[in-house]
């Protein structure tokens, strides 16, 4: 047998002992949970947790829920279950775990927290994988699902700001292909994109921009007094804003409209205006 035979043959016998080794400390320590009771299990969970082995806190709350299943500690373990998953980004898992957990407890404060976990499982991703508009919706609409479901909770306040976060992000990534279209010389599919940040996303930073973009598109394709509608818009909304400086250079002159207190030119007239 070669050298290198030999070297070889030692690491797989070193290695099949350290895995028999590891199996034999998981099976141990099953073993010795089982001889715990719910409580103590359900604090060793937490030990885990505020040491961050939150692997090992998964394991040990699903041991509270499996041999302890009608404990007033199950459905705590559960919860602290899926939050350990999500902390260990098993994202998909976490999900998943939680979703069963309110189909199986509709109602309670632990719900709400359930709620809100699949909404923060969404929002990492939306924060981690970029520029997924798939995770951003179903982020923005779990935190929908807080807001208008538990109005009063302790949830309710930072899940509004996610949503104000969200819709943004959602504008901008529109907004974006929009743009994208006007480069590319197709100033009918930006118009849509454009239309659509202005029905959906009304509230958000990037309306000034998306209404001189509007403007741009239509005199692209030679709709010079629909685009003097949106820059007259933008100029009367956001009069001090950067992008309505340069609406007025883009047409250079100031357009003149009436704008009485009858009368007021709205981001939603000029939609039923002009696209419905």
């Amino acid at each position: 047998m070669t050298n290198i035979k030999k070297r070889y043959l030692i690491i797989l016998q070193i290695f099949s002992i350290a895995l028999i080794l590891s199996n034999c400390s998981s099976v141990n320590e099953k073993d010795d949970l089982q001889q715990l009771s719910d409580s103590q299990i359900y604090s060793k969970g937490l030990t885990s947790i505020e040491k961050g082995d939150f692997k090992k806190a998964i394991s040990e709350f699903d041991e509270v829920f499996l041999n302890y299943p009608f404990s007033s500690l199950a459905t705590k373990s559960e919860i602290m279950s899926a939050y350990s998953l999500f902390e260990n980004n098993e994202l998909n898992k976490a999900i998943i775990k939680l979703r069963k957990f309110i189909e199986m407890n509709p109602k309670g404060e632990l719900t709400q927290y359930a709620h809100y976990l699949i909404a923060m499982c969404y929002y990492v991703q939306v924060s981690s994988e970029g520029r997924d508009p798939g995770l951003s919706i179903k982020a923005l609409n779990s935190f929908k699902l807080i807001n208008s479901k538990y109005p009063n909770s302790k949830y309710a306040k930072d899940s509004r700001l996610k949503i104000q976060f969200l819709k943004n992000s959602l504008a901008k990534n529109e907004l974006n292909i929009g743009k994208f279209y006007l480069k590319k010389g197709a100033p009918a599919s930006s118009i849509n994109r454009f239309k659509f940040v202005l029905q959906n996303y009304q509230n958000t930073s990037v309306v000034p921009e998306t209404l001189f973009r509007l403007s741009e598109a239509l005199l692209m394709i030679g709709l010079k007094d629909e685009a003097i509608k949106s820059s007259a818009l933008l100029d009367y909304n956001y009069p001090n804003n950067d992008w309505t400086k340069l609406s007025k250079k883009l047409f250079q002159k100031k357009y003149e409209l009436d704008l009485n207190e009858d009368n007021k030119l709205s981001i939603i007239n000029y939609l039923k205006d002009f696209f419905e």
